[in-house]
């Protein structure tokens, strides 16, 4: 079984000293809600689409294990 790339897998390799913070679906604790991401001590926002992309390119290499 593969693993599940996370977003804070995603931000960690796009800024490795990001500081954040987001929510889970209060339904589904394994849903992340990427549009709650609230950038903490003057982190520079990194967009959604960014953020996705780099969730992508992550999940399709640990796939192809």
């Amino acid at each position: 079984m593969t693993a599940v790339i996370k977003l804070a897998h995603a931000i960690t390799s796009l800024n490795s000293n990001a500081k954040y913070r987001y929510l889970h679906d209060a339904n589904d604790s394994s849903k992340e809600l990427i549009d709650t991401i609230e950038w903490l001590d003057g982190t520079t926002p990194i967009s959604n689409a960014d953020i996705l992309a780099e969730q992508k390119r992550l999940q399709d290499i640990e796939d192809a294990k």
